[in-house]
């Protein structure tokens, strides 16, 4: 072939590769497997949702019924929060499939570069022989042995430019794949999104509903009394069980100066906003029956991150149970003194013993242990003796 025939092929096969390199596909890929599941599993929550739907349509029929109704709107409240954990999995699952496959399209450029650039300098080296073809380089042979020397070597030369262009469109047709399922990632990523602003309406509604026939429930004011100084003294129980807890870990630590229970982080008291995006406060410190936090809730709080108000180590994080009527809970010692309790979660995410960065995602918000609705407890306590966070917080 004729140097400027060569070079000219080289220039339309540049072309290509540059439009097969910002093609951007729209054809879905098929879903990973843990994808598929977690949609599996929405579905089927739907479908009890309906259900439940059902029966509550004829439970509000009935005033003799009130508490089963409600009963039965805390199994909707459970089934909506359940499928808004599983979109937040699911959104989680696809976010990082998308950045697994970003990782691989990087990988795979490295060498598309590579290879391109060994397909230039051969295309160069050719053109720099000018008109000579390689009929005239196979004719020029001195004898046979020479002849069949060069066209062996003619052969090996263009084998290495075809797998040259064969690599290069094998990983460029495998940059678009991974591009087309990108895409189809973020749409479901959007998608998932409107359903999340819809079920955390719709969770929001029913709260407000199970409220309202809690306060049917307990119209007379005798035993609304009755139960409200009930709360308020099993949550002093429980608080003071909570403070000894406090006065024993610090004991334990005795003459800690390394602050070695804090991953050796020292805080200086410079806390931020434990629960990003949900600024609203339902309780407040005391509080008329001795909170010894605040409580952060609002619309759609429900399974919105908590994170650490400061860097240290997790003193404990319980992942199931009860949690002393604070249901899923982390406790974090900060060091210099300092710690923070994040209450009634939806789930959490560390571990005791980890060591988390200020701003980390530790939890999701929740309505987990002795709780009427989505919110966070959140504490900070000097030397284990709680204070009063909106010190730290104007």
């Amino acid at each position: 072939m004729a140097g400027k025939s060569y070079h000219k092929l080289a220039a339309v096969f540049l072309a290509a590769v540059l439009a097969l390199a910002t093609a951007a596909g729209h054809t879905p890929a098929q879903a990973a497997s843990s994808i598929s599941s977690l949609q599996q599993k929405q579905s089927q929550l739907k479908k009890q949702q309906s259900e439940t739907a059902a029966k509550l349509k004829q439970l509000k029929q009935d005033r003799n019924k009130q508490q089963e109704y409600k009963e039965t709107l805390d199994t909707q409240i459970q089934n909506i929060q359940s499928q808004i954990d599983t979109m937040n999995d699911q959104i989680g699952a696809l976010n990082a499939d998308i950045t697994s496959k970003e990782s691989q399209i990087a990988d795979k450029q490295k060498d598309i570069d590579k290879n391109f650039e060994q397909l230039k300098e051969r295309v160069r080296a050719i053109y720099l022989m000018g008109e000579s073809s390689n009929l005239e380089i196979v004719l020029g042979a001195k004898d046979l042995t020479d002849f069949l020397d060069k066209a062996e070597l003619m052969r090996s030369i263009t084998s290495h430019d075809s797998e040259i262009i064969d690599s290069l469109k094998t990983d460029l047709q495998s940059i678009k794949s991974q591009k087309e399922q990108i895409e189809a990632n973020r749409r479901q990523v959007s998608e998932a999104k409107k359903g999340l602003d819809q079920k955390n309406s719709e969770l929001s509604a029913l709260v407000n509903e199970s409220n309202q026939v809690i306060q049917k429930l307990n119209s007379s004011v005798v035993e609304a009394n009755s139960e409200n100084n009930r709360v308020a003294e099993e949550r002093k129980k429980v608080d003071a069980q909570i403070d000894q807890w406090y006065k024993d870990y610090y004991a334990s630590l005795g003459d800690n100066s390394d602050n070695h229970a804090s991953g050796g982080y020292v805080s200086k008291g410079q806390f931020i906003w434990p629960a990003p995006g949900t600024t609203k406060i339902t309780a407040y410190w005391g509080d008329g029956r001795g909170h010894k936090g605040i409580d952060i809730a609002g619309a759609g709080a429900y399974g919105k991150p908590i994170v650490a108000a400061d860097s240290g180590r997790v003193m404990l994080a319980n992942h199931s149970g009860w949690g002393g009527g604070y249901g899923l809970c982390v406790y974090i010692d900060h060091g210099g003194g300092y710690s923070t309790r994040y209450g009634h979660a939806s789930k959490v995410v560390v571990n005791t013993g980890d060591i988390v960065k200020q701003g980390q995602v530790i939890a999701y918000i929740g309505s987990t242990g002795d709780s009427t609705g989505p919110h966070l407890h959140f504490e900070i306590r000097v030397n284990g003796v709680a204070q009063n966070p909106m010190k730290w917080f104007s």
